[in-house]
């Protein structure tokens, strides 16, 4: 599988991740283009989700997991032993599929990350915390209550807030999980518009179900099958004119 060269902010060559003895991700080879989104697309269970937590080393967290071959973020590869995993994380961010707010205040929430880095000047985390709730179409409705707590917020604004505490510590990358999967389309709507003023910016990885989505945010579509990277290629080719029989048959919703 090849792909045409670019400004590569991450590289993964030949990657395979396993579970124990089950192999999630197979032999995967893609480049993730700088300061674009690029869409993992593909019926459930087929790796995405584990493909995109290992950009990040997000599966260190649990035992028994296994990588083979390499993941280069901007030429270094992370998968070397001496790898800073908090450091990683803070370039690397992530945003879960459901909002993951920390029982603490909406200001705490945001500061965390920032806290984490070190900051702890009260002028500077208060303009970088407004900063990120900007970012995050997020200020202009909770800027009179950044000291009661998180849980307080609806679903749509929970989410919103988790994306603001990735962008605080300004990332290089920002990986999405299904972001939007359980909003409504309002709330939906807010941060596919929030990920389209982010892009020249951030570079941004989206795992996503929703075949529309994909197709109105996405510069690259990857699709995979079974553990592995079928294709990849630019979004509207992809969905227009794949160079595969079988993810012409998914995107017609002739399996999946």
């Amino acid at each position: 599988m090849t792909q045409p060269d670019f400004r590569c902010e991450i590289e993964t060559r030949n990657l395979s991740f396993s579970y124990g003895s089950k192999t999630a991700v197979r032999n995967v080879s893609l480049s993730v283009e700088k300061n674009k989104i690029t869409a993992l697309i593909g019926p459930s269970g087929c790796g995405k989700t584990t493909f995109l937590r290992c950009l990040n080393r997000m599966h260190d967290l649990y035992k028994g997991n296994r990588y083979e071959g390499e993941i280069l973020f901007r030429g270094k590869n992370i998968l070397e032993k001496g790898t800073d995993l908090t450091g990683l994380r803070s370039r690397v961010g992530m945003v879960f599929q459901k909002p993951t707010p920390f029982p603490m205040s909406i200001f705490d929430n945001v500061a965390y990350g920032l806290r984490l880095k070190g900051i702890g000047n009260r002028q500077e985390l208060t303009d970088r915390v407004e900063a990120a709730l900007k970012k995050a179409a997020l200020w202009e409705e909770v800027q009179s209550r950044l000291r009661t707590p998180a849980s307080g917020l609806s679903g749509g604004q929970q989410q919103r807030l988790s994306i603001a505490r990735t962008l605080a510590p300004e990332p290089d990358v920002v990986l999405f999980d299904e972001p939007t999967s359980a909003l409504d389309p309002i709330s939906t709507k807010k941060i596919e518009d929030l990920m389209r003023e982010l892009k020249g910016q951030t570079t941004m990885v989206i795992v996503t179900h929703n075949m529309q989505q994909a197709a109105r945010i996405s510069d690259w579509t990857a699709f995979m099958y079974m553990g592995e990277l079928i294709e990849i290629g630019k979004t509207d080719k992809i969905f227009t004119s794949p160079t595969v029989k079988m993810t012409e048959d998914y995107i017609t919703g002739q399996f999946g």
